[in-house]
């Protein structure tokens, strides 16, 4: 298993996840693996939704009904 450090982060950020840690019931560190899974997610929904727009070989082409 890999593990992550982020060194530098500022009291404020987190105190931040603290809080919604706290809030979500979970562990500083679930907190932050959550964030980060979302975002990732996010990020690989986006990047495929752009390829289908430029038509990047390999992925479906967007269904353009007439008006």
């Amino acid at each position: 298993m890999e593990a992550l450090t982020i060194p530098g982060l500022e009291p404020r950020i987190m105190e931040g996840l603290r809080i919604l840690a706290e809030s979500h019931g979970r562990t500083l560190e679930a907190e932050a693996r959550a964030i980060l899974c979302q975002a990732a997610r996010g990020l690989t929904e986006a990047d495929e939704f752009l390829a289908s727009m430029v038509g990047e070989p390999g992925l479906e082409h967007p269904k353009h009904t007439a008006p």
